[in-house]
């Protein structure tokens, strides 16, 4: 009978404890809203942590903004971590994504805007050109009247007078040499005869007929046409053309843009400035047909090993240099506290109870075991005392 007695004092203590345990470890969570009798809350609802769950959040705020996520701390993981390298790796990917795409320029600008092309015809979309127009003639006109008062010498680069003189040479050259060549042909030899018969014939009074008398024109031609031939071929006189040439364009260059419009005029300008839009506009939609990795093609190398690499370095510096003031301007604790105020205390408990289940487990056990240990010293005590 009194082993009968000592089995149930251990068996009962045992349940006790190992039941008191289990509904601790509950309570923590359970209920997850307060229960109410009429207008009386029941002690003990809600659980711990959804009763506290707006100073849980608070902590966790703090303890986040002071002591996990910190400035020194990112700047030490930005300058010791690989953050520069990942950062280039990732880049780099996608690089080579856009270097490899197969689809053209005019297929990419379709899908983000699907009016930057005119359907059916080779032009831009209206709600592209005519924005685009707009400010072409806007910026010819403000560059015309930018540069109005000054000569168009100040506006060429350092070595645009010397390739402009180069150019009168090699045009005074080409002049000569086409001449040259149209005086050597059948019609300039007949051009020749005309003037010739023109001055001896029609012109050339008593000295011209006694000359006509005496010499034909094949005669004459054939004796002009070498001293003509070696006249275009004398380089002073290719030198005497270019001076002139480099005269005039000197005096254009001394112009200034304002007198040169003029003297163009305005109307003239403006249709050199729609002529060249329009020559944009065709390069603009001749390059939208092509590949977008042929259009890359040619900076490949560029980009991947030194474009990349100096972005990445660049994102990394500035992260390193404007860290503080992001911080400053970035609330981190109301942050934390908002997300952790507004998580489901389901979840919470989900999470909780995932990473500690298993020392949940034991701890329910350890109640049973310590109650087992009390009811059995309990009733080995009453037994004794009894």
């Amino acid at each position: 009978m009194n082993f009968w007695m000592l089995a149930v004092n251990v068996a009962v203590g045992s349940v006790i404890g190992g039941v008191t345990n289990e509904l601790a470890i509950r309570m923590l969570f359970r209920p997850h809203r307060p229960w109410r009798i009429g207008g009386w809350q029941v002690p003990f609802t809600p659980g711990l942590i959804p009763r506290r769950r707006d100073d849980i959040a608070v902590q966790m705020g703090r303890l986040v903004e002071e002591h996990l996520l910190t400035t020194e701390g990112i700047k030490k993981a930005l300058a010791h971590g690989e953050m520069e390298q990942k950062l280039t790796l990732w880049m780099a990917r996608s690089a080579e994504e856009w270097l490899s795409d197969s689809r053209t320029l005019r297929h990419w600008l379709t899908v983000v805007k699907p009016s930057f092309f005119q359907e059916g015809e080779e032009r831009l979309g209206e709600e592209i050109r005519e924005p685009l127009r707009q400010a072409w003639e806007r910026w010819v006109a403000g560059q015309l009247d930018l540069y109005r008062d000054r000569p168009l010498l100040e506006l060429l680069p350092a070595s645009g007078r010397e390739r402009i003189d180069e150019a009168m040479a090699e045009v005074s050259r080409l002049f000569l040499g086409k001449a040259r060549e149209y005086v050597r042909s059948q019609e300039g030899v007949e051009t020749l005869q005309q003037m010739v018969r023109g001055l001896v014939g029609g012109g050339g009074g008593m000295f011209g007929g006694l000359v006509g008398m005496f010499l034909g024109d094949d005669k004459i031609i054939g004796k002009l046409l070498p001293h003509l031939d070696e006249l275009l071929r004398n380089p002073a006189l290719a030198g005497k053309i270019h001076q002139v040439l480099s005269s005039e364009a000197d005096k254009l260059l001394h112009k200034t843009v304002g007198e040169v419009v003029e003297w163009m005029g305005s109307e003239q300008v403006e249709s050199w400035a729609r002529a060249i839009f329009a020559k944009l506009e065709q390069e603009a939609l001749r390059l939208a047909d092509k590949p977008v990795s042929e259009l890359l093609a040619p900076f490949r190398q560029t980009i991947v090993t030194e474009l990349i690499p100096k972005a990445a370095r660049w994102m990394v510096e500035k992260l390193e240099t404007n860290i503080d003031a992001l911080f400053e301007k970035l609330p981190i604790r109301e942050i934390v506290t908002r997300q952790v105020e507004s998580f489901p205390i389901e979840r919470i408990e989900e999470m909780v109870v995932g990473i500690s289940g298993r020392e949940f487990r034991m701890i329910t056990i350890l109640g049973f075991i310590l109650g087992g240990v009390i009811g059995l010293v309990q009733g080995v005590l009453a037994l004794l005392f009894t």
